[in-house]
């Protein structure tokens, strides 16, 4: 009797192995096994996954394959450079014309923050991007090889929606320069006359 019965576990234990599906556990984000999941990899390099038994899970008859990324909706932050628009100054990037709206970080890991980096005078060189890490908020006067003044140079960070765009303060700033500018000139202008 008890040689049937042990006889009925292992055969139990046989077929149970036998009907449960065995599929691919991995994370693309997961740093044990880096690129092992992704759809780009698979196809030039051999993977290191094992089908893994999914006996654990009851009732499972299918593998799922999840593509793209499925975290939590990220921060949306400016994204452009100065240096390639003249729509991501302070002046111009709240404009309506301005082709820049806050997007999606998704492209960096773990974004959590927006930051703007400032150079020149008030704004005019800026570049806004996303990042995992705080880089804080300061200024530094900076002196490039060659250059014969000093620019300051800032970093903002936030960490809201859109929240790397131009501050109003700053707006107002630039604006307040380019109209004097424009009223100096006149004056000039008029007394040649």
């Amino acid at each position: 009797m008890k040689q049937l019965m042990l006889g009925a576990v292992f055969l139990m234990a046989a077929v149970q192995s036998a009907t449960a599906i065995s599929c691919y556990t991995c994370n693309t984000t997961d740093s044990t096994t880096p690129f092992q999941c992704s759809e780009w990899f698979e196809r030039f390099d051999k993977p290191d996954l094992k089908p893994v038994d999914c006996s654990n899970v009851y009732g499972a008859k299918f593998c799922i394959k999840h593509i793209g990324r499925f975290e939590a909706t990220g921060i949306l932050c400016y994204q452009c450079s100065s240096a390639h628009s003249m729509f991501c100054s302070d002046l111009l990037i709240a404009d309506e014309a301005s082709p820049f709206k806050p997007e999606p970080c998704d492209h960096v890991f773990e974004a959590e923050y927006c930051i703007k980096s400032t150079a020149m005078h008030d704004g005019i060189g800026a570049k806004r991007y996303c990042s995992s890490r705080d880089l804080g908020n300061y200024c530094n006067y900076v002196r490039n090889p060659g250059d014969q003044i000093e620019y300051r140079s800032c970093i903002f960070t936030c960490d809201t929606d859109g929240c790397n765009g131009a501050s109003q303060q700053s707006t107002l700033n630039t604006l307040a320069i380019v109209l004097l500018t424009v009223v100096g000139l006149w004056r000039t202008f008029q007394q040649h006359h």
